[in-house]
């Protein structure tokens, strides 16, 4: 059963609780989550087997030229931990951005993420970090639960099968275990 959340930004603890009961089936391996300054991904450590979590990150120079958002120290911590950290240009961004930016006209990818935030910018999220974690050899092309949100923290989550970026029309959204009602 979907969880409809009333309100959109941080469900974290909620959207873990979910994915962790529907991880627990024992068909899914991999549980990709999105963070920015690390505190969503120390919080997934506590929920999660370290071997089955790869966490995703902005590239550098999302906000600040050259630098990471994710703190140095909750690097540190994910790395001590064994946890696979992909950090990585943004699969439905990239050089359409600056074409965007530069140009005032829009490319393919940016379409398409704007077509997926129809569904909320956690469902966004979710298809862009299995893109990314695919195209890093961080994930099999299997089944996996990606965990985005909007804003701060998680409030998304899907079962989908993961492709790479160059194969996007192979993924599948599978299941929807939780969004916000509001988008």
């Amino acid at each position: 059963m979907v969880r409809y959340f009333p309100e959109k930004g941080d469900n974290t603890e909620q959207v873990f609780k979910i994915v962790k009961e529907r991880y627990m089936i024992g068909d899914i391996k991999k549980i990709i989550v999105a963070t920015t300054s690390g505190s969503t991904a120390l919080k997934a450590v506590n929920f999660f087997p370290v071997d089955d979590l790869v966490i995703v990150t902005h590239q550098a120079g999302f906000r600040i030229p050259g630098e990471l958002e994710i703190s140095d120290e909750a690097l540190e911590k994910l790395h001590n931990k064994g946890i696979s950290v992909v950090t990585a240009t943004h699969a439905l961004a990239g050089i359409d951005r600056a074409i965007r930016k530069k140009h005032g006209t829009w490319e393919i990818s940016e379409i398409i993420a704007d077509a997926l935030r129809i569904f909320g910018q956690g469902t966004k999220v979710c298809v862009e970090i299995v893109l990314m974690a695919a195209d890093a050899g961080a994930i099999k092309m299997e089944d996996v639960i990606a965990v985005g949100g909007t804003g701060r923290g998680a409030d998304t989550a899907w079962v989908m099968k993961a492709a790479h970026s160059h194969m996007f029309f192979d993924l599948r959204m599978k299941e929807l275990l939780c969004k916000p009602k509001e988008t």
